[in-house]
């Protein structure tokens, strides 16, 4: 006779079991990587997904460098500051911030007083010249015949060399100030003064407004040449020794996200700077984008002191555990699965995407991409 307490002890033993079983059943739509006897086990599904990629050790050119900061700035033949050479009133402006000129350019003009009494006076002496160079040429023909008197001539040729400089030292004072002196001893007056631009470039600076009273001394507008743009760096003792001139430099200006500009070391500096304890070095700017750059920015540099070619991987193909550093190495593969291998790698330098494996010459058959999904 069936015991009906057995019966059902029985039919929940097996309810148990089948419970347990349908627990522990995986889900089927989850990848799962298996690890077993030290070898990671993906599918070639797995694979794909991840987009991996397999490589191998390859040679790569790294750069030792030194990290520096510096300015850009305009050497001296590179900028100018203009300023009237006369006083005199503000009475046009003919340029903006911004602007690019040429060399010649009016930039604005001055009436002056002082600009009217140097042409009058230029007028004035060159009239004066003119009679006593006739006076001396008539005065020394006399004398060669012995028909004049010494004294007298001395006394003329005296007179004629005075004024004669008077009329030169007029002549150049007009010409500084870039105007046509055979035009002003025809009679024709400038009524102002033309503030001309000295060399090309851009205007940096203005110091003047419509009215204002000006000097000789002022600094009127600042031009700065943007073709002659170089940097400023500043080199820290210790570093020195490294640099020479011809070296490469790649800079970029601060908080700029796209590109690295190219610059070539011209000058190491000999003096210590006792503010920054630093040195100052030169590199001209090797570009064909100056119109990007400005004058006084600031910028980050790495002057390249030597290169080395060296065993490397795609440095996403490295990952850190600890202290240490790893790779996955494909160990083989069976029926659309990968069996991959978890190996300790040296690193050195990194650059551009890769980093040196120090002693890796021989790892083949590496995952080059998609190896966070392993770790």
């Amino acid at each position: 006779m069936i015991n009906l307490h057995d019966t059902i002890k029985a039919i929940t033993i097996i309810v148990v079991f089948l419970a347990a079983g349908c627990a522990n059943t995986p889900d089927t739509n989850e990848d799962v990587i298996v690890e077993s006897d030290h070898l990671i086990q993906i599918t070639q599904e797995q694979f794909d997904s991840y987009n991996m990629k397999i490589g191998e050790v390859v040679m790569h050119n790294f750069d030792n460098e030194v990290i520096c900061n510096g300015y850009i700035s305009a050497p001296a033949n590179g900028i100018a500051q203009i300023s009237a050479h006369i006083s005199g009133i503000a009475d046009r402006i003919d340029c903006s911030l911004g602007d690019e000129v040429k060399k010649g350019q009016i930039l604005a003009s001055l009436s002056s007083t002082e600009l009217i009494r140097l042409q009058q006076n230029l007028i004035e002496t060159s009239a004066k010249l003119m009679r006593l160079k006739a006076d001396y040429e008539r005065s020394n023909a006399l004398l060669k015949e012995n028909i004049g008197s010494k004294k007298e001539f001395i006394a003329i040729e005296s007179e004629y060399k005075a004024v004669s400089a008077r009329y030169q030292s007029l002549k150049l004072q007009l010409e500084l100030l870039s105007l046509n002196v055979a035009k002003i001893e025809n009679g024709e007056l400038y009524s102002v003064l033309p503030i001309v631009a000295p060399i090309d470039g851009y205007i940096t600076n203005i110091n003047v407004v419509l009215g204002q009273a000006i000097d000789e001394q002022k600094a009127l507008v600042e031009i700065v040449d943007i073709n002659k743009l170089q940097l400023q760096l500043s080199i820290f003792e210790s570093d020195v020794r490294y640099l020479k001139a011809g070296q490469d430099v790649k800079f970029n200006s601060l908080g700029e996200e796209n590109g690295i500009h190219s610059a070539k070391l011209i000058s190491v500096g000999k003096t210590i700077d006792m503010e920054s304890m630093t040195i100052l070095c030169t590199a001209e700017i090797i570009a064909d984008d100056t119109g990007s750059f400005v004058n006084r920015s600031y910028i980050e540099a790495k002057i390249i002191v030597d290169q080395k070619s060296a065993a490397a991987l795609p440095s996403e193909a490295i990952i850190k555990s600890g202290e240490d550093y790893y790779v996955f190495v494909v160990d083989k593969t069976e029926n659309q699965m990968y069996f991959l291998r978890k190996e300790k790698v040296n690193i050195g330098n990194s650059l551009n995407g890769y980093t040196e494996i120090i002693g890796g010459g021989k790892l083949s058959k590496v995952v080059t991409n998609g190896v966070y999904n392993l770790n």
